[in-house]
């Protein structure tokens, strides 16, 4: 109970930003923050694309993140790192659908901290 209570603590934050759209890497996006977030499926891990509003790069190198993905109906909750240029990454150990619904939390190095909803 205490872990859906924080779930439900975590997606009811003011932070979270706009409506998800399609994003240029097949996934969806959302502004969070200064941020542009794309969630990307790809197998069990889940690619999470970070640029700037106006689709510039931003270096993720120094940021760290956490996706909170519900698979299979369970919250999954998926320590990301950076992965490639702009690309935090994470495995869930579970196949993560198209369309997966849950949330990204993202802290860059200065210790602020943005949230994109899925």
């Amino acid at each position: 109970m205490l872990r859906i209570s924080l779930l439900s603590l975590f997606f009811a934050t003011s932070a979270f930003a706009h409506e998800a759209g399609p994003g240029p890497n097949g996934g969806m996006r959302v502004d969070a923050g200064p941020y542009r977030v794309e969630l990307v499926p790809n197998g069990t891990r889940v690619d999470v694309h970070v640029t700037m509003d106006d689709d510039s790069a931003v270096a993720t190198e120094t940021m760290s993140g956490t996706a909170i993905l519900v698979l299979d109906g369970k919250p999954v909750r998926t320590p990301l790192t950076p992965a490639a240029a702009g690309v935090l990454s994470g495995d869930t150990g579970s196949t993560v659908p198209e369309g997966v619904k849950g949330a990204v939390q993202l802290t860059d190095a200065d210790g602020k901290t943005v949230q994109a909803k899925f």
